[in-house]
């Protein structure tokens, strides 16, 4: 198993584009049928890989929205990996379910394993302000078989802050963003460090992230290539 796919980078980007169909979650306006597509870019801008996320169904439960995703995720060899997933709106607040930010490759491993799942979700408020601070989000793995630990996996994403706003072009358009940024830290065999920036769009939801290694240097981006209402 390659540790490095467990890397918080891709799959963040398109599930960002969020609720308000019942609520008003702000800047994630995501209504059935709505789609998101993204390709995720290498270091050098090397086409690496490709999401496309549809929201299948809206429904109603005690006071929170529940959307029901539909992710396909095709890598470099259009290899393609499917999966579906919720995501949560309540008090016009969005929240991310970790379990959906791991590479769906990488979960291919703990498939003949017994799983339990430790997770602080990812909370987007509905409106975002220069310098506003963010909660952090965690989320801990641990697999085992006949009662024996095999795996523990635990990443911690903390001083998410947003900087500003900034104009951001990508293949799907020009977007007005606010410009969010936080640190990354990844703990199986041993610990990997990155900060990942993203640009989140009103009414789309993320437009692109960047995630950067612990030297600063750039490892990878995800930009929107398509919406689809």
């Amino acid at each position: 198993m390659k540790t490095k796919r467990f890397l918080f980078v891709i799959t963040l980007a398109i599930i960002l584009s969020g609720v308000s169909s019942a609520q008003d979650c702000g800047f994630y306006s995501m209504s059935k049928g709505m789609a998101l597509g993204y390709q995720n870019l290498d270091a050098k801008g090397k086409i690496t890989g490709t999401n496309r996320t549809t929201c299948l169904d809206v429904s109603s439960v005690g006071t929170a929205t529940l959307y029901k995703m539909k992710g396909e995720y095709s890598d470099a060899k259009n290899n393609l990996t499917t999966r579906e997933f919720e995501l949560k709106c309540e008090d016009g607040n969005f929240y991310l379910d970790m379990q959906s930010i791991l590479d769906p490759k990488s979960m291919e491993g703990f498939k003949d394993m017994e799983v339990s799942v430790d997770a602080n979700d990812m909370m987007y408020p509905s409106v975002l302000i220069a310098g506003q601070p963010l909660p952090d989000a965690s989320i801990t793995i641990a697999a085992s078989s006949g009662g024996v630990n095999l795996m523990n996996m635990v990443v911690n994403i903390t001083n998410r802050k947003v900087i500003g706003s900034e104009s951001v072009t990508v293949p799907a358009g020009t977007f007005d963003c606010y410009k969010i940024t936080y640190d990354v830290e990844t703990k199986l065999m041993f610990k990997i460090v990155s900060t990942v920036t993203e640009y989140v769009n009103m009414g789309v939801g993320s437009v692109k992230t960047e995630t950067y290694d612990k030297k600063g240097k750039l490892a990878g981006s995800t930009v929107l290539i398509e919406v689809s209402k």
